[in-house]
């Protein structure tokens, strides 16, 4: 059986937020859709307790992960690097290896960049990924789209935003569905 006909596991899943930096962000094409796919992301790890971690490339250059999602966050994670893939930085490759988790629910930007060596390593270290393709951009949209497509051709799940909450859910009328039912109705 293909892994993409794997749902989700709650207890399995990380969720891994890639550079959403102003500075990074602001000439990425589809951004208000990535900060809202970003939100319901974390919003839904919340009601879940799925482990967030945040990380920011060159921070002090480029500034910090932006605000109003970290804030989101019960006692963020936000890590700071300078390699491509987070799995190539010590701190996060640790800090993900801590929490015993094999499935990265991967987001941010940029897609054929960041994204595409942190799920392309990742696969290669054995993990499942999961990439949420309405929750990433790059400066334009072929980058984008060739970041996506290259990911998928090396194993990654493709996901939007709401199958990864309707997998992670797996059935209506629980209290978890009654407290992201106002979240679905905004995607």
């Amino acid at each position: 059986m293909s892994r993409a006909a794997e749902f989700l596991k709650r207890d399995d899943s990380i969720l891994l937020l890639v550079d959403v930096q102003k500075t990074l962000l602001d000439p990425c094409v589809r951004r208000e859709d990535l900060k809202k796919n970003c939100r319901a992301l974390i919003e839904t790890s919340k009601v879940f307790q799925i482990p967030i971690i945040f990380t920011t490339n060159n921070a002090e250059k480029l500034g910090g992960f932006l605000p109003e999602l970290v804030e989101m966050a019960k006692d963020p994670v936000v890590i700071n690097k300078f390699e491509f893939s987070c799995f190539e930085n010590e701190e996060i490759r640790k800090t993900i290896d801590s929490l015993q988790r094999k499935t990265v629910i991967l987001a941010g930007i940029e897609s054929h960049v960041c994204i595409f060596h942190t799920g392309a390593h990742a696969l290669r270290l054995g993990y499942r990924v999961d990439l949420v393709t309405d929750a990433v951009s790059s400066r334009s949209e072929e980058n984008r789209l060739i970041g996506i497509k290259r990911l998928e051709q090396a194993g990654a799940i493709m996901s939007s935003t709401e199958m990864v909450i309707f997998e992670l859910l797996n059935r209506a009328g629980t209290e978890e569905f009654r407290k992201l039912l106002p979240l679905l109705k905004t995607l």
